[in-house]
Formats: C-alpha cells, sequence, structure tokens
C-alpha cells in the first residue's frame, strides 16, 4: 500500500469521526430543547394547586385615647372590621377615627359621669345625662381633653342656662337636646336626629365614622352600677361596636364606672326609647331615636 491509499484512509477515518460526533451533539442539542418546550406546555407543576388569592384594603382606623387619639384597635383596631364578609380589616392609626380591627370599631372619646365627683344628690348632675352626652361627643369632636372639673363646670353651666332661657334643665328629648344644647348652647351644627332606627342603622353610623348618642329607659339597661331600679330617662354615647362579642361600647355618664361599658346589642336596643322634654312627663309609645355627632 502506498502512501496515497494511506493518507485517504487517515482522512476517511477522520470524517467519519467527525460525523458521528457532530451527529452526536447535534442530537442532544435538538432532542433535550424538544423535551424542555413540551415539559413547559404540558406539564404543570404538582405543588401548584388553586393557589390562595389574598385580598388587602387599607383604611384608617383607631384606637383608644383622649380626644383625638385612635383606641385599641385591637381586639380592634381597628380600625376597622371583623372577621364578617362585607367588612375590610383597618389599621390602626392616631386619628379621630375610630378604630376598627377585624372585630372592633371603638372610637376614643373623653369620658365623665353626669356626676364625675358622686355628687349625685344634687338635681343639676342627677339630671344631667343629656348635658353630659354633649360634653363628650363635642369634645371628641374637637379633639379635646376633659378633666372632671371641666366636665362638672360645663353640666351646671348647661342646666343654669336651660333653667334661665327655657325654665328647666331635667330631661330633654332628643330632638331638643340637639336644638337647645348642641346647636344653641355650644353652637355645634353637625349633629342631626334620625327617628325609628334600626340596630343596623346604629352600626353603619359608628362604621362611617359618627358617634351615636341614644335616649334609653335606663331600667331596661340593667347596669349593676345604677342605682335600683335604674333611671327611666337616660341618655348615654355609643363609641363602638364589637362585632364578635355583638356589644355596643358606650360610654354610660350614669355611673363611674360608665367608660367603655358594654352593653349586648339586644339589650342596648331594647332599651332605647325616646322620651319628652319636661320633668318626667309621661312617656307615650316607644320611639327608637338617635342623635349623630359629625366631625
Amino acid at each position: 500500500m502506498n502512501n496515497k491509499k494511506i493518507i485517504i484512509i487517515i482522512l476517511a477515518l477522520l470524517v467519519v469521526v467527525w460525523l458521528v460526533v457532530t451527529g452526536y451533539f447535534l442530537y442532544k442539542f435538538l432532542y433535550s430543547d424538544s423535551l424542555k418546550i413540551s415539559s413547559t406546555l404540558f406539564t404543570a407543576p404538582r405543588h401548584v394547586i388553586n393557589p390562595p388569592i389574598i385580598l388587602t384594603s387599607v383604611e384608617p382606623v383607631v384606637i383608644k385615647s383622649v380626644g383625638e387619639k385612635p383606641i385599641e384597635l385591637i381586639d380592634r383596631v381597628e380600625p376597622i372590621v371583623v372577621q364578617e364578609p362585607i367588612l375590610t380589616e383597618k389599621k390602626a392609626i392616631v386619628s379621630t377615627s375610630p378604630a376598627i380591627s377585624k372585630t372592633v370599631i371603638k372610637f376614643i372619646v373623653p369620658f365623665a359621669a353626669q356626676a364625675p365627683f358622686g355628687e349625685w344628690s344634687d338635681p343639676k348632675q342627677q339630671n344631667a345625662c343629656e348635658e353630659i352626652s354633649a360634653v363628650m361627643t363635642i369634645a371628641w369632636a374637637k379633639g379635646e381633653t376633659l378633666t372632671l372639673k371641666e366636665a362638672k363646670d360645663r353640666v351646671i353651666a348647661i342646666s343654669d342656662w336651660e333653667q334661665e332661657t327655657y325654665g328647666s334643665y331635667q330631661d330633654t328629648s332628643t330632638i331638643d337636646t340637639v336644638k337647645r344644647i348642641f346647636k344653641e348652647y355650644f353652637d355645634y351644627q353637625k349633629v342631626e336626629v334620625f327617628d325609628n332606627v334600626t340596630m343596623s342603622d346604629i352600626i353603619k353610623e359608628l362604621e362611617s365614622g359618627n358617634l351615636v348618642a341614644v335616649p334609653t329607659n335606663g331600667k331596661l339597661l340593667h347596669n349593676p352600677f345604677f342605682t335600683a331600679p335604674g333611671p327611666a330617662t337616660h341618655m348615654l354615647v355609643i363609641s363602638g361596636y364589637d362585632y364578635r362579642a355583638k356589644e355596643f361600647i358606650t360610654n354610660d355618664p350614669g355611673t363611674r364606672q360608665g367608660e367603655d361599658y358594654r352593653y349586648k346589642q339586644e339589650i342596648l336596643f331594647e332599651a332605647i326609647r325616646d322620651y319628652p322634654t319636661g320633668y318626667h312627663e309621661p312617656i307615650k309609645g316607644i320611639q327608637k331615636n338617635m342623635i349623630v355627632v359629625k366631625k
């Protein structure tokens, strides 16, 4: 075999080797890519099954404090709302808005009993639930604090003014409480009376960031801190609502233990009853009215 034939054979072998190697890598490249494509198109990750949808909501809420600061949004702040479909969760922030959490709405409202120092024998303080309810709600609306002395002085001043202007400082209906005390004495106009309300109406006002004051038959409240059997005519402030416990949170001025006092919703709503202006005038029928105070 001459040298020329040997060179041809070697070259042929090299070509064969090159073709084999090239074919191998080409096959591997093309085949593996096709597998990746088909896997991507037709195979779903086994661990992904109906991934959860996470909803978040942003809304100011509040916490407890005197005057403007929000209150325990805790339970409540809550700002702003219960584990119920229609409500949205709120975050606590410093403001005069209600504190609402997944379970509670709570306003921070300055508190004082109608007889701040326990002087219940004084007729003016004994009959001052409407006056002190106005004092508390207006202090809240204006972001003011309220000392016990200030509360007593205002109750006496309002009663003296009512006596001089209208001839009486005792019971005032929701309409006269708004007209005389809120609008005339305090010149505070962001307040109105709603007639024949439901429990839902009260809660909606709280959810809207408003305070509510209601006239009641105090005997039906069964408050253990009242002198039995309780007052037949009594006004209090509703400062919050607990969705889980189904309770209204109140500032009840009929007792010095009345700050954030809780009533079962059925008990408080059943007790709501407006009464006529005057000194223990006869009450005819049951009118479930409320006073709504806005900032």
